[in-house]
Formats: structure tokens, C-alpha cells, sequence
């Protein structure tokens, strides 16, 4: 993994493949936090997305990153 990246589970909506994808690193904005993920787990909604039940309704591309039901710990704070 390069510097400035970090892996996510990615689902694609359109062909139903899953990969473990490198993503850049997220900047928390004002008021935000970035929080470094220790464990996350598949709820329902990861499951309706797998099965095509749901579909994300401002999804940039046809990629989304599955598990936000996560716990972790501050990594970094945003301004503000």
C-alpha cells in the first residue's frame, strides 16, 4: 500500500464485484473528525446493496465502499 492510501471494501453497483480496493485517505473537514477504523461490520443495507435491493441515491461512479458500521479511534481532527 502506498503512502497517503488505505484499503476499503469496495462493492460495484453495476456488475456486483467486490475487490479490496487502495482509496486515498480522507482530510476531515471543519467540525469533522477522521476516525481510524479498528473493526467494521456488514449490516442489512451492505446486504439489500450486494443483492441490488438498494441503490445509493448520490453514489459518484459505480463504486461504494461497504461496513459503515464501524468503531475506531480519532486519528486526526478536522479544523474547528
Amino acid at each position: 500500500m502506498s503512502a497517503g492510501t488505505m484499503l476499503a471494501g469496495r462493492l460495484n453497483i453495476e456488475t456486483k464485484e467486490f475487490t479490496l480496493s487502495e482509496v486515498p485517505i480522507p482530510e476531515p473537514g471543519p467540525g469533522f473528525v477522521r476516525v481510524k477504523v479498528g473493526a467494521a461490520g456488514v449490516c442489512l443495507s451492505d446486504v439489500h446493496l450486494i443483492q441490488g435491493l438498494l441503490r445509493p441515491q448520490f453514489l459518484q461512479g459505480s463504486e461504494v465502499t461497504l461496513g459503515h458500521e464501524a468503531a475506531g479511534t480519532v486519528d486526526l481532527p478536522g479544523p474547528e
